[in-house]
């Protein structure tokens, strides 16, 4: 049986088990939490091609409905080991073990830190402004970052907050510039460039900021401090295999597959240099359509 695994229910999964599941594998994907991963948290998705405006759990839901459809199996653990053998791979999760002929990794990536944050996290300081920018209306209210994901973080609370604070570390947006042409112009957005953020403070909630510029410390009166700063791999996990790998992220051939034969990889974990929803679902088709072929491969000499 072309029995495949694929860890991680983003955007990336879901198009690598649309694939696999089309040319009729056995797909399971292991997702610690809901299907659609970060794409389902986005606010308005605008450079998707076929939408001009789309929510993003509109999109990610649909996804996870014609994997479905197909005859998608999810199992809801958390995956803390993959070690190979010679039936293929063992995956381990915090309750059980399973046993696939090949293994997709599609975990995404985990926010970066400012490393100042304490015990503001939940309290001031978050990483999603559409999941908690809601609690903010009216307030004043801060982006740390100079990405795509900081701009858009910062487009989405200048429709909520009474002032968009954005803390850029340089001179210039390092983000589309349609997105940065629209930031520039609300009124209610001011951008402090070449600075950073150096202290929180608070008492029990993070009441303000101290802001390091080129006009020296200044700080800032915010309900919020939204950090936008980047990202890494999420392979935690990766204990007992060590792909190859480009600065952290999993390196992968032009067939999605990695050092190690029968593992796999898309999306934004991989060493791709362009991460976007577009360019995670390209992936995730490559990965699967080969995943596939391996499996189909190797069921054959079984």
């Amino acid at each position: 049986m072309m029995k495949m695994a694929i860890i991680g229910g983003g955007v990336a999964g879901l198009s690598a088990a649309i694939y696999a599941l089309r040319a009729n594998a056995d797909v399971t994907i292991f997702e610690q939490y809901g299907l659609g991963g970060l794409t389902a948290s986005l606010d308005k998705i605008e450079n998707y091609p076929s939408y001009t405006s789309i929510e993003g759990w509109q999109l990610a839901d649909s996804m996870a409905n014609q994997a479905q459809a197909l005859g998608l199996k999810v199992i809801y653990e958390q995956v803390v080991d993959i070690k190979k053998n010679d039936n293929g791979f063992d995956i381990i999760t915090s309750e059980n073990t399973y046993n696939f002929l090949s293994v997709t990794i599609a975990t995404g990536t985990k926010h970066n830190k400012l490393g100042i944050e304490g015990d503001y996290v939940g309290r001031g300081v978050s990483y999603c402004a559409t999941c908690d920018g809601n609690f903010y209306r009216n307030r004043p209210v801060t982006v740390a970052g100079n990405g795509n994901n900081a701009v858009n973080e910062a487009l989405y609370l200048s429709n909520l907050a009474s002032t968009v604070y954005v803390i850029n570390p340089s001179d210039t947006f390092n983000a589309d510039q349609v997105l940065v042409d629209r930031l520039l112009s609300a009124e209610n957005v001011k951008v402090y460039y070449n600075s950073s953020v150096t202290s929180l403070h608070g008492e029990e909630k993070l009441s303000s900021i101290v802001v390091l510029g080129e006009h020296g410390k200044e700080e800032i009166a915010t309900d919020a401090l939204f950090v936008a700063v980047g990202s890494q791999p999420s392979i935690d996990f990766l204990r007992s295999l060590s792909p190859e790998k480009d600065k952290a992220f999993i390196k992968a051939d032009e067939h999605m597959q990695t050092s190690i034969e029968g593992l796999f990889v898309c999306g934004d974990v991989s060493n791709g240099p362009l991460k976007q929803i577009v360019t995670a679902c390209a992936d995730g088709a490559k990965a699967g359509h080969y995943a596939a072929a391996y499996c189909r491969k190797i069921a054959k000499k079984k």
